[in-house]
């Protein structure tokens, strides 16, 4: 106000002001909420069908149960699945075997959220940007897709060298 005083805040969803809740629902994304309610429980519908199981089964034939090759090739399967589903789903896969404070997480993590921006449908993030920006797919191949594939190897190779070094 002119005499210094401060003005009394607006109240807001948190202060539980009648008819803020929805207000707040007429700003939100429901799109994009429908979207991720979707894939996960696509994902739950493929935990339930054994599918998951499988696949967790394969990875650890494939990479001899090493958790660094099991997170690379979860992390360049996000770059085609969106990665949120993608930890979901890792979640589901080795959720029962696998401690909370396991550093196979952390990889995880590390894998599908690099992994995910390898290319545009990999991340919501990605095709956000190509319908903000108004680029095309083959755009953020050729400009973006070549540094997040580093990004991504460079992630990996940095997590096993301060793994080997502060072990």
């Amino acid at each position: 106000d002119a005499d210094g005083t401060p003005k009394t805040p607006t109240p807001s969803v948190v202060q539980g002001k009648a008819g803020s809740v929805i207000a707040a629902l007429h700003k939100m994304d429901l799109t994009g909420l429908l979207f991720f309610a979707g894939v996960l429980l696509a994902v739950g519908a493929l935990d339930t069908a054994g599918v998951l199981d499988g696949y967790a089964e394969l990875l650890v034939r494939w990479c001899g149960n090493s958790p660094v090759a099991i997170c690379s090739l979860l992390g360049v399967s996000s770059a085609v699945v969106d990665n949120v589903p993608l930890v979901q789903a890792a979640i589901n896969m080795f959720g029962e075997t696998t401690p909370q404070d396991d550093p196979l997480w952390q990889l995880v993590a590390l894998a599908a959220g690099t992994g995910g921006s390898i290319l545009s449908v990999g991340s919501i993030a990605g095709v956000t940007f190509m319908t903000m920006e108004g680029v095309g797919y083959l755009w953020y191949c050729r400009r973006v897709s070549l540094w997040a594939a580093l990004g991504f190897a460079l992630g990996i190779a940095t997590y096993q060298l301060e793994r080997v070094v502060f072990a």
